[in-house]
């Protein structure tokens, strides 16, 4: 009997581990899905800025929730297009669970050059994504080091600039806007109500209601302070459904105001 239990609790936790590969999000004129590489615990040694009493309020176990996220959008014209490509562990597999092969990729919006964001566009030193236009701000282009350099080598690369104030048009339906510090030219991408916000946050425990405190993978990390706090001001302001590729499952949420500073993110 006992081993009949261990088994069902096995594969329920298998279950419950596939059903969360994927979400997906259903806009005016899109689906934004989700696609995870894995739930994890982040450690507090990354954090700028966390006190003592922070800590103790939203992370007494010194831990918080985190994950790898890529997001695919698909568009009313039946363009596919992924933002980042995470690690690229689990990629190709979560496409082809949609009925998607790596061909059917149209385009990829890269928030930025980070290995944890740029780690599927190759499959055997080759583009993974053979038909896929590549596309990022100018200034993280131009930020690139050797490694990455070589990754863009292997597209078509197509730079744009997006402006700070509002979103502009990139691809298709899908908008850019610059929010630079994390990296020279980290960018948020929109469609329709939702904003995916690449790294503006890695510990949403923390930076929600103490959207203050950085990290130690942000280049500029008074920039990165910066540009959270007006962009998260303008997506609440609007009323935007948010989602990060360090959001933990199932990555997006609704985001507002908590009237001291912070925000209150609630997952959908």
């Amino acid at each position: 009997m006992k081993a009949i239990l261990t088994l069902s609790v096995m594969v329920m936790c298998a279950m419950i581990a596939t059903a969360q590969n994927t979400f997906v999000y259903k806009t005016a004129t899109a689906q934004v899905i989700l696609l995870s590489e894995g739930q994890r615990q982040g450690g507090l040694n990354i954090l700028i800025g966390a006190t003592p009493e922070m800590i103790a309020e939203v992370a007494p176990d010194n831990s918080y929730p985190s994950a790898t996220n890529v997001f695919l959008i698909r568009t009313q014209s039946g363009k596919n297009v992924l933002i980042d490509t995470g690690f690229g562990r689990e990629l190709i597999s979560n496409l082809r669970s949609l009925g998607l092969g790596p061909e059917s990729i149209d385009a990829i919006l890269i928030s930025h050059l980070h290995g944890d964001h740029i780690g599927g566009l190759l499959l055997e030193g080759k583009a993974a994504f053979p038909k896929a236009k590549l596309m990022m701000s100018r200034p993280e282009a131009e930020s690139a080091n050797e490694n990455a350099r070589k990754m863009m080598a292997e597209y078509a690369l197509i730079t744009f600039e997006p402006e700070s104030d509002a979103p502009a048009p990139v691809f298709e339906d899908v908008k850019a806007m610059a929010n630079y510090g994390h990296t020279p030219g980290h960018t948020v991408f929109f469609i329709d109500n939702v904003a995916i916000w690449g790294d503006m946050t890695h510990a949403m425990a923390f930076q929600m209601p103490y959207p203050r405190v950085a990290v130690t993978y942000d280049t500029d990390a008074v920039a990165a302070v910066a540009s959270r706090l007006k962009m998260l001001e303008y997506l609440a302001a609007n009323n935007y459904i948010v989602g990060g590729m360090h959001v933990a499952y199932p990555g997006l949420g609704n985001l507002k105001a908590n009237g001291k500073g912070g925000y209150i993110f609630t997952p959908l």
